[in-house]
C-alpha cells in the first residue's frame, strides 16, 4: 500500500510520493516436527522472511513457522481479470534498506515505479501554480506538526495544524484551498485514520522513502519467491510460547510435540499480538503490551478493476490524488504495468465497509469515486476484487500509526523481550514505520541480534 512521509517535495508537474509460479524456485529444507533449532521465526511476511535469511545465511538451525497456508503477510498477488493484481504492498523503496538487493540477488527481476504522483481536480490535471500552492500547505502542515511536538510534546496531528498560527498574509499555509486534500493525504490516505486519531509525534518522525520500485509479476510472488528456499512450516499456527530460561517452547496447533528454540523471532503483526492471538507464559511484559495497544492498525483496502481504452489519460503504473471533495478519498493507481488494471485505495470508513462486505461494498465505492472525478468512466466498471485486510485474522488491518500522545511508546520494540524474544515487523521501526522495506530491515535486525546470543561463528 501507499505510504508517504509528512513534508515530501514536490517537482512542478509532478509531486514525490511520501505517501508468477513459475518463477518460483523449488521450496528447499521444509521439514515437519521440527523439535530443537537455534531460532524460530514466527510470521512469513516480508520481516520473518528476512530474518530466515538471515539465520540460514549464518548456518544456524532454525524454522519460519506461518499460520496462514503462504507467505507475504500484507504483500499478496492475486489472480483476477487473468491478470496477476497486488492487493497489498505494490512497491516498495528499491534504495532503503536490503530488500532491492535481496531480490536482485535471487535473480528476480524489478521495475521502476514513476516517481512522481498527478494531481487531478474536477476530472483535470490541476495547474502547475495548484502544485506549487499544494506544496506550500504540505510544507506547512509538517512546519506546524514539528513546532507542536518541540521538547517530546505528543497530541493529536490534527490539533497540531488547527493550534499553528495563521501564516503570513499571501504566503500559503495549512488553511488554504488544499488543506482538506493535504489532510486526507497525511491521514487516511497515508495511515488509514484521520489526522485526529494519528499522533503528531509520530507522523512528523516518519521519514519513510517513496515506493519506487515493484516486480512485473507482483510484490507477493517476490516476496514468496524470496521464501521458497527457507525452512518453512505453513498452516502452522503458534498457540503459546513459554519461556524456559535457556530455551523457549513454542507450541503448535496440530503438533504434539513444541518446539525448542535458543531465540525466537517475533515478526507477526501487531495488532494480532496486541489481540492475544498468541499467549505467552509468562504473560508479556505491561509495558510492551501496552505499547501494542498504543498502535492500533489503521483501515486500507485495495479495489482492483480493468479500465479499457486509458480514459483517464495516464501513463503506466501512475498515482492520482484528487483534490478533496464530498466523496471518500482513495488514491488511484492507474494503468498497472502499462495495461488496463487500475488500483484504488480507499481508506478509514471506506475501508471498513469493504472489510467487511468485501466487492459489494468495493464495487458501488469505486464506481462513485470515479463518477465523481473522471465522469463517464465508471460505467466501464462492473467487476472488481477487492482486499479484506481489516477481516483477515491473521492481519488485522493495514500500518499502525501511534494514537496521539503515544507517539515515543514505538521506541520500545526494539527492546529484547523475556531475554531471547526480538521483535520484527513493519511496525518496528521508529522513522520507516509501515513500509514493506522498513519490515525487511526489521527482520534483518531481529535475526541479528538473535543470532548474538550465540557468537559470532556459526554452529
Amino acid at each position: 500500500m501507499t505510504r508517504t512521509r509528512p513534508g515530501g517535495t514536490l517537482n512542478r508537474r509532478h509531486f514525490l510520493a511520501a505517501a508468477s509460479a513459475a518463477l518460483l524456485p523449488t521450496p528447499a529444507l521444509a521439514q515437519a516436527g521440527a523439535s530443537d533449532v537455534d531460532v524460530v521465526i514466527i510470521g512469513g511476511g516480508a520481516a520473518g522472511i528476512a530474518a530466515a535469511r538471515r539465520v540460514a545465511e549464518a548456518k544456524r538451525s532454525y524454522v519460519l513457522l506461518e499460520a496462514g497456508p503462504r507467505l507475504g503477510g500484507r504483500a499478496r498477488t492475486e489472480s483476477a481479470f487473468g491478470l496477476k493484481v497486488d492487493l497489498g504492498a505494490g512497491g516498495f523503496a528499491g534504495g532503503d534498506g536490503t530488500l532491492g538487493a535481496s531480490a536482485l540477488a535471487a535473480g528476480q527481476p524489478l521495475v521502476p515505479l514513476p516517481s512522481g504522483r498527478r494531481l487531478f481536480a474536477e476530472g483535470r490535471e490541476v495547474r502547475e501554480s495548484a502544485y506549487d500552492a499544494f506544496t506550500a500547505t504540505l510544507g506547512a502542515a509538517r512546519r506546524d506538526m514539528l513546532a507542536a511536538i518541540e521538547g517530546g510534546k505528543d497530541v493529536a496531528a490534527a490539533q497540531a495544524l488547527a493550534s499553528a498560527p495563521p501564516p503570513a498574509k499571501g504566503t500559503p499555509g495549512s488553511d488554504g484551498p488544499w488543506a482538506a486534500t493535504v489532510a486526507q493525504f497525511l491521514g487516511p490516505l497515508s495511515c488509514g485514520r484521520t489526522l485526529a486519531a494519528l499522533s503528531a509525534l509520530d507522523l512528523a518522525r516518519r521519514d519513510a522513502r517513496p515506493d519506487d520500485t515493484t516486480s512485473p509479476f507482483g510484490v507477493g510472488a517476490l516476496m514468496e519467491a524470496l521464501g521458497a528456499w527457507v525452512n518453512v512450516q505453513r498452516d502452522a499456527p503458534v498457540t503459546l510460547i513459554t519461556n524456559g530460561g535457556r530455551f523457549h517452547s513454542v507450541s503448535v496447533r496440530g503438533q504434539r510435540t513444541p518446539i525448542r528454540a535458543r531465540a525466537v523471532v517475533l515478526a507477526v503483526p501487531a495488532p494480532v499480538l496486541a489481540a492475544g492471538a498468541i499467549r505467552f507464559n509468562p504473560v508479556l511484559p505491561t509495558r510492551l503490551v501496552t505499547a501494542l495497544r498504543a498502535i492500533p492498525a489503521g483501515y486500507l483496502e485495495q479495489v482492483a478493476f480493468r479500465l479499457a481504452g486509458n480514459p483517464l489519460g495516464l501513463q503506466p503504473n501512475e498515482t492520482v490524488l484528487v483534490k478533496a471533495n464530498a466523496g471518500a478519498p482513495a488514491l488511484l493507481r492507474g494503468r498497472v504495468h502499462g495495461g488496463e488494471l487500475h488500483v484504488l485505495t480507499f481508506s478509514d470508513a471506506a475501508a471498513r465497509a469493504i472489510a467487511e462486505k468485501g466487492a459489494e461494498a468495493a464495487l458501488p465505492l469505486a464506481q462513485a469515486w470515479l463518477r465523481a472525478n473522471f465522469p463517464g468512466a465508471e460505467t466501464a466498471v462492473s467487476e472488481v476484487v477487492a482486499s479484506r485486510w481489516g477481516q483477515d485474522p491473521l492481519i488485522r488491518g493495514a500500518l499502525s500509526p501511534a494514537l496521539p500522545g503515544q507517539g515515543a511508546q514505538r521506541r520500545i520494540f526494539t527492546d529484547t523481550v523475556q531475554n531471547r524474544i526480538f521483535l520484527a515487523g513493519d511496525y518496528v521501526p521508529e522513522t520507516g514505520w509501515g513500509t514493506l522495506a522498513g519490515a525487511w530491515v526489521s527482520g534483518e535486525a531481529a535475526a541479528g541480534r538473535a543470532l548474538r546470543l550465540f557468537g559470532d561463528g556459526p554452529a
